[in-house]
């Protein structure tokens, strides 16, 4: 019975969806990428191709590149009880991301990488709302060397390593065990490979793949135990959690129509279907040993879909404009105040200017998600999840 009753409690801590994408997927990568709407795998020439299509390194015209800058991100998490008690978190955060690259030959270039490919955010959901707080944040960020060789005029490929690292933190309490706390973290190396064909100076077609890892995170649990004739006592554990990201597959497709616009489209299947559970062990806890759990997620693939425009107005100036269709990967089941996943509308915009060896970009985002409503989850009810969010960042090219 006790087993059974820690077991319900581990089951109330999982990690949370992303901020953009299905899944968990994090697509915030390259200001002037996103200014157009994020379907770069068909341009990839700069040096956010590292993420987009490590083949397009390549096809810069500088030998040195370096990308730096940020983003602040404003999420709105919302439930509605079948009671219709409305409850939301608001949980800003920043994200800072680098991109390097250096041309060895007239054949070769290589890059680094610094992102957040996954999740990076968090919840936070107030007592007086959901009637317990429940505070949860997870970010799982690459460092990722890149080589990208360039065939023939037309033709080149690109491929990198992913090593990830991740971080996860929960803190919440219940009226049956007290407070409860969560502190892991852990790492993963996945591959990835990109292939770029200009068949024409005024065409491109792109494929990336970002090949799957396994996660494992590591750390200790606060759990709050009570023994009769003894006072309430909050102990840590090791613990550790294990989970499964995904394959990526991405076609892109660019247009130059004139020597002063340029269209982008790209669609990414992602295999998020391996993701079925998040396992949890925590570590010799008194009279039961060790405890191991999992939360289902039973996670579903899902295509999205970018499409942008870029437009050099005058001298330095480019304007830039996008969409983006995301679809949700968790299926109504799992859907919960934990894991708010929903279709999402994404708008694009921003503004770029280039003076000399340098060039900012700024980039403005809004999500707008479309409601879900499911009576079969643990926590039935309505869910929805909007996102706003600015990134400026400069460039540097020699």
């Amino acid at each position: 019975m006790l087993k059974r009753a820690f077991a319900f409690l581990i089951s109330l801590i999982s990690i949370f969806t992303a901020l953009q994408a299905g899944g968990w997927n994090n697509t915030l990568m390259g200001w002037r990428a996103l200014g157009l709407g994020g379907a770069f795998v068909g341009v990839a020439d700069d040096p956010s191709a590292i993420f987009y299509n490590p083949a397009g390194l390549v096809f810069q015209k500088e030998a040195f590149n370096l990308s730096l800058g940020g983003f602040s991100i404003w999420p709105t998490h919302e439930y509605i009880t079948p009671m219709g008690t409305r409850a939301q978190s608001k949980y800003d955060v920043s994200l800072p991301q680098l991109f390097f690259s250096y041309r060895t030959s007239p054949k070769v270039t290589i890059g680094l990488g610094f992102y957040v490919p996954y999740a990076g955010g968090g919840i936070d959901w107030k007592e007086n709302e959901l009637g317990i707080p429940f505070k949860s944040t997870l970010g799982i960020y690459s460092l990722t060397p890149t080589l990208a060789y360039h065939l023939n005029e037309k033709l080149s490929l690109g491929f990198c390593l992913n090593f990830y690292g991740s971080s996860l933190n929960v803190d919440t309490r219940t009226d049956e065990f007290g407070p409860f706390r969560n502190e892991e973290s852990g790492s993963a190396v996945s591959g990835g490979l990109g292939i770029l064909f200009k068949p024409t100076e005024k065409i491109g077609l792109g494929l990336s793949i970002r090949g799957p890892a396994k996660m494992k995170l590591s750390g200790k649990t606060y759990l709050t135990l009570t023994i009769p004739g003894f006072e309430p006592e909050q102990e840590d554990f090791n613990s550790e959690t294990r989970f499964n990201l995904p394959w990526d597959v991405e076609l892109g497709f660019s247009y130059r129509i004139a020597e002063n616009l340029l269209f982008s489209t790209s669609a990414q299947y992602t295999m998020w279907s391996v993701l079925k559970k998040v396992e949890k062990t925590i570590n010799n806890i008194p009279f039961l040993g060790d405890l191991e759990t999992y939360e289902a997620m039973d996670f579903k693939n899902i295509l999205i879909w970018r499409a942008g425009f870029e437009y050099h107005l005058l001298g330095g100036v480019f304007l830039r404009g996008g969409i983006g269709l995301d679809r949700y990967a968790t299926p109504e089941e799992t859907l919960d105040f934990k894991n708010i996943d929903v279709d999402k509308v994404t708008l694009l915009g921003g503004i770029g200017y280039r003076t000399g060896r340098m060039q900012i970009d700024f980039i403005y985002v809004s999500a707008q998600g479309k409601e879900r409503e499911t009576a079969v989850s643990s926590f039935p009810g309505k869910y929805n999840l909007n996102v706003n969010l600015m990134g400026l960042g400069v460039t540097f090219s020699f």
